[in-house]
């Protein structure tokens, strides 16, 4: 499932309010009381909670706006205003999550 639609976040969210929303969340759907939905919303945050990781979602996961790597990039490449430049070592960790496939 998309973890924007699950957390209730546009994909242009911040950090913080991805964050925020996570943990209104987690204390919606406690282990306790709900553990699947809690389990659903742990992951959706690790995918999404910062800047690289929203970027190699966007690039390699089924549920991102393309149907392959490519379509994600140019998509993502192609928004206005035009995104910043990731860091290098964003970058960096993104060659490197790359070469483990």
């Amino acid at each position: 499932m998309d973890p924007y639609l699950l957390l209730g976040v546009p994909r242009d969210a911040d950090d913080q309010s991805i964050r925020r929303a996570y943990l209104e969340g987690v204390k919606a759907a406690s282990p306790e009381t709900d553990p699947e939905r809690f389990k659903a919303v742990s992951a959706a945050y690790e995918s999404i909670k910062n800047e690289t990781q929203r970027y190699s979602h966007e690039l390699f996961h089924e549920d991102s706006p393309g149907n392959s790597p490519l379509d994600a990039f140019l998509q993502h490449a192609r928004r206005s205003p035009r995104p910043a430049p990731l860091p290098l070592e964003a970058l960096k960790e993104l060659l490197r999550s790359c070469s483990k496939t």
